[in-house]
């Protein structure tokens, strides 16, 4: 949720494009053939010319890093996660426990100065088991992919916290919503249907589940204190916005952005936007609004994500090599990186960053886009994934 007037919260470096998952996901042995970094920092190379060696692709590599990165911060936040102890009466752990599992963390971010930033991180609320994922436009804003993090089945066991890969599908920055994708969505998923605005009463109690400061699927309740059509307000970035919306009596923070609001029965009634400061007025985009936008963002077609939206940054030198007699290499230097383009009976790509970070990636299909990754940090952690269509879509631990 959004503080109107506040400065934009910090979100914890949390999570992001990610999976635990293990089905399909690749061992980092398979990666063996690559020559190491060590034989390859060995080379003799030769000055070339830029446009003599193929488009070395560094803003894919520099967002897989991305996404390895924020994985590791991701898992290690989700490992310490545990069941709030709820003590709202049998109403709300009975609302808890049906729609909690329904409710996910969605994390944008990126990569500066070394570090990965969670540059976004807000609630989302599962609303079609097809893997549709329905959050504020403001927790995604700029962004076409989000990692989405589904809540552990029992407690805080790592290999039950488990995050997908989303794509942005359909937005509207009027409205403040955002519907996502899961890219490939587990068959258990379960979804929150949404409620009826007709039936939605002043001072009706509703429930609330969301991450407020990173206090991931938390639980507040409170009552409904009015519904205000045409309400207009505008975020500390500029950014004004118009909906229908519930003003709500109840306790929400930064975090809870993209959060449900539900009936005693689970349904949604609303879906937590901002906040007013110092006022203590809450406010969630009313139910109409949503089906509305559901209505129209579920027709839209999933489409990949848009190579050229971002031009892959030129590299300031070139150098060729050969690696036996059937592996060429190409060697391209960055401020940030050496990227190393491995073409042969055996292609694939090795990148190694400043902060000692290794990136891999084999495996090509017929148009030479790597389907499998794998990174070596920095404290020695391995981490794999998967890719499909350009796009990662599993990451988890190195066997």
């Amino acid at each position: 949720m959004r503080h109107v007037g506040l400065v934009t919260f910090l979100a914890i470096v949390l999570l992001s494009i990610c999976s635990i998952l293990a089905s399909g996901i690749p061992s980092a042995d398979a990666a063996d053939h690559l020559p190491s970094m060590s034989e390859l920092e060995t080379l003799s190379f030769t000055a070339a010319e830029a446009a003599n060696v193929p488009d070395p692709p560094y803003t894919e590599v520099s967002a897989v890093r991305g996404l390895f990165l924020a994985y590791k911060a991701g898992a290690e936040a989700v490992s310490k996660y545990r069941d709030p102890v709820l003590t709202r009466g049998t109403s709300g752990i009975t609302v808890f426990k049906s729609v909690s599992p329904s409710v996910v963390v969605v994390v944008v971010g990126s990569i500066k100065d070394d570090k990965f930033n969670a540059e976004g991180m807000g609630t989302g609320a599962i609303v079609d088991p097809r893997g549709y994922v329905l959050t504020n436009w403001h927790v995604i804003q700029g962004y076409s992919t989000a990692g989405i993090f589904l809540k552990p089945n029992t407690g805080a066991d790592l290999a039950n916290a488990e995050c997908r890969v989303a794509r942005v599908v359909y937005q509207d920055s009027g409205t403040d919503l955002a519907l996502l994708k899961i890219i490939d969505p587990p068959s258990t998923l379960r979804s929150i249907s949404v409620g009826d605005i007709g039936q939605i009463q002043v001072a009706e109690d509703i429930h609330i589940i969301g991450h407020p400061h990173g206090n991931l699927w938390s639980y507040s309740t409170g009552v409904v204190s009015q519904i205000r059509d045409g309400y207009s307000w505008t975020y500390e970035d500029g950014s004004k916005h118009l909906a229908k919306v519930l003003q709500l009596q109840t306790a929400i923070n930064p975090g809870n952005s993209g959060g449900p609001v539900v009936d005693d029965a689970g349904e949604i009634l609303g879906l937590v936007a901002m906040s007013e400061e110092g006022q203590n007025l809450d406010y969630a985009i009313a139910a109409d609004v949503i089906k509305r936008f559901l209505l129209t963002g579920m027709q839209v077609t999933t489409r990949g994500v848009d190579k050229s939206i971002t031009p892959s940054k030129p590299p300031q030198q070139v150098f060729s090599g050969k690696v036996g007699d059937s592996l060429l290499v190409s060697k391209a230097v960055f401020s940030d990186m050496v990227l190393y383009s491995i073409d042969g009976k055996d292609s694939g790509l090795v990148a190694k960053f400043d902060d000692g970070t290794i990136v891999r990636a084999w495996n090509a299909n017929a148009i030479h886009e790597f389907r499998s990754w794998s990174a070596k940090l920095p404290n020695g952690k391995e981490l794999v994934a998967t890719a499909s269509n350009g796009t990662l879509t599993h990451i988890g631990m190195g066997q």
